[in-house]
């Protein structure tokens, strides 16, 4: 879990400094105000194996594939228009710590590491377009990995190997006996009709549902068919064929990512590192947007970091309507903004969904329901 994180003279950035709550971290601005950069920032810095004498070269080569820098050296991920060298530096809750430093010229980062206690959990980063049905082109026997490198970002690879990880017991027990999925599975499976399933280096979609009902359970296709008696909630699939993930919409699929991430126990709340996610709402119907953001305030509930950076205002407002304090919820709002006449990134951060209302997406939609209403009345 990350609590601090510093950018100094990095891409966007020309001094932001941030703490994050341990539940759910909201990150809004403008297009240009460096919400990817951020998370990406945090995912280079969290969880990675950085050590011995090559800690500064697998830092940079790992900023260099996530940022795609034109020339590919770590240099030109300074801030423009400074002499000053770039810093990132992010503390964790257990105690660790990494500091990177690089300057205009540097192929590699003078890296800092303080251990702490305990492995440091990796983040995962869902990107903003979905990757269920990439995985296969992706993750190929025989890639031409340089091409992929050009064309994807590590964001994208590290999302598509961890979508492969075989899934670690039977979910359908899992979701019996474990009130961390007891509640979410069922959900994101019921809000898309389904699930979807790893075949052949690919997805597929398993049309069906969860049910309340007694007795034995049917087989899990996923997994090795077992049966667990007087259980009443179970996955139940129609009899219609398997789909080819691609013929499913995308709104879909970026729901079967967080629910794969779930089932393979890649994703395990209380135990995994920040889930990072930007743009959530891209190509999602905004009538998932409820139920999306109930899973995502239930994963935040049972101990899961979450930082997300959005646009959306129904995706804002949700949170702000369904978050309850009395059930822990803690929702920080960060905004990042440029003052009228400054290049300089700025942050504000308040656990008050009011923040939004300093936002272009506030104005935005206000805007929009002023025209509305004055067309409804006949103005001009």
């Amino acid at each position: 879990m990350i609590t601090n994180l510093q950018l100094k003279n990095f891409t966007a950035f020309t001094d932001l400094v941030i703490d994050f709550s341990p539940g759910i971290n909201i990150v809004l601005g403008e297009n240009g105000t460096g919400k990817t950069q951020l998370l990406k920032a945090i995912l280079a810095l969290s969880g990675q194996e950085y050590s011995g004498a090559q800690v500064g070269e697998q830092l940079a080569g790992k900023l260099c594939r996530l940022y795609h820098p034109l020339n590919n050296q770590l240099g030109e991920l300074r801030r423009a228009g400074t002499r000053a060298g770039a810093l990132l530096s992010a503390t964790y809750a257990s105690g660790q710590h990494i500091t990177a430093k690089f300057n205009g010229s540097a192929t590699e980062a003078k890296v800092s590491v303080g251990m702490g206690n305990g492995r440091l959990a990796p983040a995962i980063f869902i990107p903003t377009k979905e990757v269920l049905s990439l995985v296969r082109g992706l993750t190929a026997e025989q890639p031409h990995l340089p091409t992929i490198e050009r064309i994807f970002d590590d964001g994208y690879l590290d999302l598509a190997n961890t979508l492969r990880k075989e899934d670690d017991g039977n979910l359908q027990k899992k979701t019996q006996t474990n009130p961390r999925f007891s509640s979410i599975v069922p959900r994101l499976t019921n809000l898309i009709g389904g699930r979807y399933l790893l075949k052949a280096g690919g997805f597929c979609f398993q049309a069906g549902m969860y049910v309340d009902q007694q007795g034995e359970s049917v087989a899990d296709e996923e997994l090795a068919p077992q049966s667990f008696k007087d259980s009443k909630l179970r996955f139940v699939s129609k009899q219609s064929p398997l789909m080819s993930s691609g013929m499913t919409a995308e709104g879909f699929r970026k729901i079967g990512v967080l629910q794969r991430l779930l089932s393979n126990g890649s994703l395990n709340p209380g135990t995994t590192g920040p889930l990072l996610w930007d743009e959530p709402e891209s190509n999602l119907n905004p009538k998932l947007m409820k139920d999306l953001v109930l899973a995502l305030l239930e994963l935040a509930r049972n101990g899961q970091q979450v930082i997300l950076a959005t646009h959306d205002y129904v995706l804002l407002k949700w949170f702000d309507l369904l978050m309850d304090r009395g059930k822990g919820d803690h929702v920080v709002f960060h905004r990042l903004y440029r003052e009228a006449g400054s290049d300089d990134i700025q942050r504000e951060s308040q656990a008050d969904y009011s923040i939004v209302g300093r936002s272009a997406i506030s104005n935005t939609f206000a805007e929009l329901y002023d025209e509305d209403v004055k067309r409804a009345l006949g103005g001009d």
